[in-house]
């Protein structure tokens, strides 16, 4: 009696998920499945608010949460969480913080190559730095 009431879950089961030896590069019907930790780990970029025809500083500039971005990217890496390559990686965005807003208050940068380069980069303050540069982001 078991065994006829599992029989019908199976089949949907089957049915559902299509035949077991299947890859989502192979499926017939054009949906390939997408890998969502990829699009987790880019940390959205906020943007200060400003009067209009105001400049932009250290004060309104582009902000990434790094405590976010740090746990992510070491997850993998650091046996515990907060670990010490997460200690590394908040230390190095604050410092990287820290030069960018300098450049910015001192005027070194275009605001337009500035507001392209926060909306490009993948690794926070550091991603953002190595573009308003012109060089590949080496983290």
């Amino acid at each position: 009696m078991r065994c006829r009431r599992l029989l019908p879950v199976v089949a949907m089961l089957a049915a559902c998920h299509g035949q077991p030896n299947e890859t989502p590069e192979s499926r017939t019907d054009g949906k390939v499945a997408t890998s969502a930790p990829a699009r987790e780990e880019t940390v959205p970029v906020e943007f200060g608010k400003r009067l209009p025809n105001t400049r932009m500083t250290s004060d309104n500039m582009p902000f990434f949460d790094t405590m976010t971005y740090c746990l992510l990217a070491t997850r993998k890496t650091d046996l515990m969480v907060k670990g010490p390559a997460y200690e590394a990686c908040i230390e190095n965005q604050d410092h990287t913080r820290i030069v960018v807003g300098d450049a910015i208050d001192a005027n070194r940068f275009a605001e337009a190559d500035i507001i392209r380069c926060a909306k490009e980069s993948r690794t926070a303050y550091v991603g953002m730095w190595y573009c308003m540069n012109g060089r590949p982001s080496s983290e």
